[in-house]
């Protein structure tokens, strides 16, 4: 079992139909995590801070935040599929199944993201659908088991 230093929302009331909300519970240290729920609520954690925003850790958070109105031109497009792939490759609990896929909505509001992760204690598939929205501010999130 892997053991995961950061950041962790341990007690929030999880909704199955797909929406995670509810309080969260800022301890840090050494946790044994294994339940899938805490697992995608830390990732999707790590997806709503910006890159640099994060107190005496500068690399972490997400890219996307301060590219959300730029066109979606290749290069950027594989900067952002990038930087998601090593934020989810940088939890030893989960890996990337296959490639991500980047697409911008048609208000070019919001930057979509499609994922398929295992994590890797249980082997169990978990696809992310994710829209972060530059009008809100936020990750809106659909996971499926």
């Amino acid at each position: 079992m892997a053991i995961y230093k950061g950041f962790s929302t341990k007690s929030f009331n999880y909704d199955s139909s797909t929406v995670i909300t509810g309080l969260q519970d800022n301890d840090f240290g050494p946790y044994s995590l294994t339940d899938k729920n805490i697992i995608i609520m830390d990732l999707i954690n790590h997806f709503n801070i910006r890159k640099g925003e994060k107190l005496m850790n500068p690399n972490y958070g997400c890219l996307i935040w301060d590219r959300l109105f730029d066109p979606l031109t290749p290069t950027l497009k594989n900067a952002i599929v990038n930087d998601i792939t090593d934020i989810i490759n940088g939890d030893p609990r989960i890996s990337v199944l296959k490639q991500v896929a980047v697409t911008q909505d048609s208000t070019g509001t919001a930057i979509l993201l499609d994922a398929q992760i295992v994590i890797k204690s249980t082997n169990e598939l978990v696809s992310l659908n994710l829209a972060f929205d530059g009008t809100t501010g936020v990750v809106n999130s659909t996971v499926g088991y």
